[in-house]
């Protein structure tokens, strides 16, 4: 729970550089199959995607609990180093050529910035009007980003298994079991304090859950990535288990998120 969470240790301690311990020569002995080096090119996007997320979260009530903004500055830097790490992984890869995003028109590309100005505006008005409810529904999405993180890591060891990839993740793993602790007793206790709190959260994750960062990759990367990592009986496992974390939460029975999400991206659901 929160109050177990001891916000000061977690910020006096936080992991940054990992670039004097990460096992690059193994990687470059034994290099990484092209599809991890893929999905591992797609997690670094959705952990760059983090100060993007936090600009739209701060603009909100959340910014006036100075324990939550303590914990996702402290969260931000650590995803920021976790993103680093997977670039480095990945450049000892010569060979691989990540995928960049497709080029945008002109018009396109205007519109994206018109949005990402106003963004912010829209998001402050509407959930100042809102009110404390709606920080509900950032840590419960932190929550289940959490535990979609913890399956993907355990899905690309097994399905490529490296020995030093194995080692960094399980590094990396034990960083995020803080980010899981914190995300889920805040969810818990938020939930458990306010009807509509559940109410907000429950329609928003119904309306348009997806794992963070998500709409900002083309689609057939995010097909790829999640039928690489959750379409065999392990991975269907792991969305069910998302899925059950979701459901144990006050008022958000149900709704299979998971599962819902990776059925869109192609992933049959388990019989």
């Amino acid at each position: 729970m929160t109050s177990d969470f001891d916000i000061r240790e977690y910020t006096r301690t936080a992991a940054g550089s990992h670039e004097a311990t990460l096992p690059l020569a193994a990687f470059a002995e034994h290099p990484l199959t092209h599809q991890t080096l893929q999905t591992l090119a797609y997690l670094r996007d959705l952990e760059d995607f983090t100060m993007h997320h936090m600009r739209d979260v701060l603009v909100t009530p959340s910014h006036k609990d100075a324990r939550l903004t303590a914990f996702l500055a402290t969260w931000a830097f650590e995803k920021f180093w976790i993103a680093d790490a997977f670039d480095r992984i990945i450049a000892v890869h010569p060979d691989f050529i990540p995928v960049k995003s497709r080029a945008r028109s002109g018009v396109v590309r205007f519109a994206r910035e018109a949005i990402d100005r106003v963004s912010p505006i829209v998001t402050a008005i509407r959930s100042n009007l809102i009110g404390e409810d709606i920080i509900a529904g950032h840590v419960t999405r932190g929550y289940i980003d959490e535990l979609v993180s913890r399956v993907a890591y355990s899905q690309l060891s097994k399905n490529d298994p490296n020995p030093a990839l194995a080692e960094v993740l399980a590094a990396f793993q034990k960083l995020r079991d803080r980010h899981l602790q914190f995300f889920e007793g805040e969810t818990v206790r938020r939930l458990e304090e306010s009807v509509s709190a559940r109410k907000l959260t429950r329609s928003s994750l119904r309306r348009s859950w997806v794992p963070t960062g998500t709409h900002e990759q083309p689609i057939q990367e995010t097909r790829l990535m999640m039928k690489y990592l959750f379409s065999d009986a392990e991975g269907r496992a792991g969305v069910f288990d998302v899925d059950q974390g979701v459901d144990a939460l006050p008022g958000l029975g149900g709704l299979k998120v998971m599962m819902r999400a990776t059925r869109r991206y192609g992933v049959k659901a388990a019989a």
